[in-house]
Formats: structure tokens, C-alpha cells, sequence
């Protein structure tokens, strides 16, 4: 074949999206002729859409080296640093590009991007709204904006850049998720839910809307509703159902064995057995596959088999019936709010804790959480997706001083704290917290903690949900939007009987809900 011929070639399947087909092609090219800046630009794109940023950086670096004031090739070097996680370089090489051409939008929409990712807000939205300017038809660069506003909590400013985004991407999730994001914080739930209901009539296959819709069903009380269809989070990538779970029950379950299969976190594991004694109350014989750090906190229950879910289960369980824990709900058709599953502590374990505590201070003892779920931190957005994680948090500060009329001893039962998160806690709360956040490796040993300490006080983690199996209360502060299980409004959540809720503002202000919790510690301070 020609080189002419190899060239047409490759450009009709790149121009087609059969990378599979167009790269050996491209290689071939430069392997013909390596001074071909146009072919490794491609080699350089196509590595970076198959999740090979190093590549992708190598690649186009050598069409930079040929043509060095070509702004699409430092676009893509941009590009392909941002994927490598060098954001700092990133940055560089798209600024770069910007000065070789001003009116390029996607470079601006990319820079936006990297400046997101390192916390540079306000000139990410400097940069969004530049590439938007430049070409107003980027449906993308408006759904990134519009989120980058809602996550600022500037929803009636991100409202119109998310109405673009739709009219021109009327199919895309991403824009429809951070839709309902905004109409919920300006016109509430309602709303939220009518959007989310038309958008599925003209996409019933959107899986992750379907997922929205459950939860937003679910905080709104409608449990009957939201279970009907939780299993639409099956088919959002990376949450996909075990093989061997069965989808639905059999006419009677009376002397059956069930085995539980764990899913997502711990505290959701922990929530969701709350629905293992109706299986016992239909005539089944529950077992739970058990996360071995959950194990010896829920040894003991006559109620409920465990055992560990890295082994396979007891012969006594071979043919036993295998549901997903997260499908229990909406298999057994409830629309109650079930008691939180019951969790009991060894008396040796709760020995050592009294001991722990009188040798830090005086009662009474408070424990705090300021942080849970992962962070979002930077990643790459090409080869294997991933969800964007799920993260709560609370100043340290601010926290910190709204607890500062606590009578006790303040712990900190926080997991993996920072040194400076500790300094800074004891710092504003006026006095020194005493570190216990090594007990989270050990849960027995925390849910002793947990046990015995008078008050807890934090973000929903799963020491919230241990507290709740120990018929303890806790003070919850609750980010916007909620997780379903805190529901939308209100003190108090149906699931977490004796819980106090303090609510962020849609505007993402912590000040009303800790000012609160400031009073209340005060009054019960007081009593």
C-alpha cells in the first residue's frame, strides 16, 4: 500500500471512530515518515481516549517538536498532561496554547477543567464562561459550568447555563443530574422529581436519571415508590450486580436459607440489614457474607447468621437463595421504616473503653466526625470510568467552635485524620481534643466507644449507623443534598429514631446549622 493510500485509509477510520483500526494505521505513518507532526497528533488523541496518558504525553510531544506554535497539538499536550494527573503542566501547555491562539474554545473549556480539579474555582469559571462566549453552542462547557456553580452553591446562576446544556445535549445525564440538582435547591422536591419524570419519558433508558429519581422518591418519604425501582443503580457503571444474586423472591420463603450479599459501604450494609428480620418473619433463615472488620461487632445475633465474606459460605448454606442486601427493600415490597439492625458490644471490649476514658478526662465525653465518604480528588477522565464519589464534610474550624461550651471531655473519632485537622480542631474548640480515630480500624472497639461516650456528633459515616444499632442517639450534620435516609426536611429522620438533624443550606452555608448546634450544646450544657 501506498503511503498515500495508508493515508486515506487511516484517516477514514479515524474520521469514523474505529480507533482499533485507525492506530496501527497511524503508526505505520510515522513509522514511514517520523517527522508526520499531523499522525502522531492523532496517536496522541487516540492514547488519550483509551485511558494511555503517557502515551498519549510521548505522542504529543513529538508533534509539538515539529510544529511548535501549533495550538491544537499544545491543546492536546495539555490535554494528555491533565489525563497523567500534572495538572500543573497541564495548565501550562493549555495557557501555551491560548497565546498561540485566543479564540480557541476548546482549549479554554480544557484549562477550565484543569482549574476545577486544583480548587481554582473562580478562574475555572472564568475560563468556561470564555469558551462559551467563543462558541455557545458547547453543550459541555455549559453543563460544566452550570455544576461548577451548583457546587458553589450559585444554583439560580447555574440554572441558565444548564437550560443551554440541554437544549443543546437534550439526552445528556450528567446535565440532567446537575438539573435536578439546582431545581432542588430553588423550587424543592417537587420540581426536582416532574424534571426528572419528563426527562425520562423522552430517555426511559437513562439509568443513572432512574437512580435520581429512587432517591429523590426515597427522601421525600415515598419508600413504597423509590425501593419499586433502587435496583436501577445496577446499571450505572461500576455498581453492577454479583452473577449469583437473584432479582426476585420465590412465593414463600418460609424454611428457605438466604444468604446477604454485601454492596456499597459499610454503613450501607449496615442500614440495609435493618430488613433481615422480616426474612426471619416470613420463615427464612437469613445469613450475611460479612465484611471481616464488621464481623465480630455482629457475632452473636440469634437472628442472623454471619460469617466471613472473603471464604466461601458453610455447607450448611449450599443452595441457599442469594440476594444483594440493597435489594431487600424493594424485594419484600416495604414501605415502613424498620428498626436499625441491633449491634451489641463484649463486655471485655466496653472494660477497656471505660478504662480508655478515665484515664483522657472527665465525662461527660462528646465524639466528633467532621468528614466521611472519599473526597473527590483529581483522575483521569478517559479509559475506565468511574463514579464520582460520594463525600461529606464540615469545616474543622467551624465545627470546632460551635462545640466549644461542651461541659466533658471532647474525642475524636474521626478516620485518618490529618495532623493539622487535629490542631485545628483543638485550636477552636478551645481546649484539646483527644485523638481515639485509631479505634476505626477495629470496629468492636470503636462501637464500645460508641457505647459509652454521652453524645456523637458529625457527618453521616458508618459510626453513625453503629451508634443507631446501639439505640443511641447523635446529633447528624447533613450536607445538601441530602443522602435519602435523611430526607429532605425535617429534625428528625424516620430511619435514625432520637438522631438530631442540622441541615446545610442550599447555598452549601454550614453558619445556620452549626449556630444551632452551638445553642443546643449550650443548652444541654447547661441542664
Amino acid at each position: 500500500m501506498t503511503l498515500d493510500a495508508l493515508m486515506r485509509e487511516a484517516g477514514a477510520a479515524y474520521d469514523a471512530g474505529d480507533f482499533e483500526r485507525a492506530e496501527p494505521l497511524f503508526l505505520q505513518i510515522v513509522g514511514h515518515n517520523p517527522r508526520d507532526a499531523d499522525a502522531w497528533h492523532v496517536l496522541a488523541i487516540m492514547a488519550v481516549r483509551s485511558g494511555r496518558s503517557a502515551e498519549a504525553v510521548e505522542c504529543a510531544m513529538r508533534a509539538h517538536r515539529l510544529d511548535r506554535r501549533n495550538h491544537l497539538y499544545l491543546n492536546t499536550l495539555g490535554v494528555a498532561h491533565a489525563e497523567k494527573l500534572q495538572l500543573e503542566d497541564a495548565a501550562r501547555w493549555l495557557r501555551r496554547a491560548l497565546k498561540e491562539k485566543p479564540s480557541h474554545a476548546e482549549a479554554h473549556y480544557n484549562l477550565g477543567k484543569v482549574l476545577r480539579k486544583t480548587g481554582q474555582h473562580s478562574a475555572a469559571e472564568q475560563a468556561y464562561r470564555r469558551a462559551l462566549q467563543i462558541d455557545p453552542s458547547r453543550a459541555d462547557a455549559a453543563n460544566d459550568l452550570g455544576n461548577l456553580l451548583c457546587r458553589l452553591g450559585k444554583h439560580e446562576q447555574a440554572l441558565p447555563f444548564l437550560e443551554r446544556a440541554l437544549r443543546l445535549a437534550p439526552s445528556d445525564e450528567n446535565s440532567a443530574a446537575n438539573m435536578e440538582r439546582a431545581l432542588l435547591a430553588l423550587r424543592g422536591p417537587a420540581a426536582a422529581e416532574a424534571f426528572l419524570r419528563s426527562f425520562l419519558a423522552r430517555e426511559p433508558e437513562a439509568a443513572h436519571v432512574r437512580a435520581n429519581l429512587t432517591v429523590n422518591l426515597l427522601a421525600q418519604g415515598r419508600f413504597a415508590e423509590g425501593w419499586l425501582d433502587y435496583g436501577s443503580r445496577h446499571e450505572i457503571r461500576g455498581t453492577l450486580p454479583r452473577p449469583n444474586a437473584e432479582r426476585s423472591l420465590p412465593a414463600s420463603l418460609s424454611g428457605k436459607s438466604v444468604v446477604l450479599l454485601p454492596e456499597q459501604g459499610l454503613g450501607d450494609q449496615l442500614f440495609f440489614l435493618r430488613y433481615a428480620a422480616a426474612l426471619t418473619q416470613l420463615g427464612a433463615h437469613p445469613a450475611f457474607a460479612c465484611p471481616r472488620k464488621m464481623l465480630r461487632m455482629l457475632e452473636g445475633n440469634p437472628e442472623l447468621r454471619v460469617f466471613p465474606s472473603d471464604e466461601e459460605a458453610p455447607a450448611q448454606l449450599a443452595g441457599a437463595i442469594a440476594l444483594l442486601l440493597g435489594d431487600l427493600p424493594g424485594l419484600l415490597q416495604r414501605s415502613d421504616t424498620p428498626a436499625p439492625f441491633p449491634i451489641s458490644v463484649p463486655p471485655e471490649r466496653l472494660d477497656a473503653g471505660r478504662g480508655l476514658l478515665a484515664a483522657l478526662g472527665p465525662p461527660p465525653y462528646l465524639g466528633v466526625t467532621w468528614r466521611a465518604g472519599k473526597a473527590r480528588v483529581p483522575r483521569p477522565e478517559f479509559g475506565t470510568p468511574e463514579l464520582d464519589p460520594f463525600s461529606k464534610e464540615v469545616d474543622v474550624g467551624a465545627f470546632a467552635k460551635a462545640l466549644r461550651h461542651w461541659p466533658g471531655t471532647l474525642l475524636v473519632l474521626q478516620r485518618k485524620p490529618s495532623q493539622e485537622e487535629l490542631s485545628a480542631f483543638s485550636t477552636h474548640a478551645g481546649r484539646q481534643a483527644h485523638d481515639l480515630s485509631p479505634l476505626n480500624e477495629t470496629l468492636e472497639d470503636m462501637a464500645a466507644m460508641l457505647d459509652l461516650i454521652d453524645e456523637y456528633v458529625g457527618v453521616s459515616n458508618t459510626n453513625m449507623h453503629i451508634r443507631a444499632g446501639l439505640g443511641k442517639p447523635a446529633r447528624v450534620l447533613v450536607p445538601f443534598p441530602p443522602e435519602y435516609r435523611w430526607m429532605y426536611s425535617g429534625e428528625q429522620s424516620p430511619w435514625y429514631p432520637g438522631f438530631r438533624i442540622y441541615r446545610q443550606a442550599p447555598s452549601l452555608d454550614w453558619g445556620a446549622a452549626l449556630d444551632e448546634l452551638a445553642d443546643s450544646i449550650a443548652i444541654n450544657s447547661n441542664t
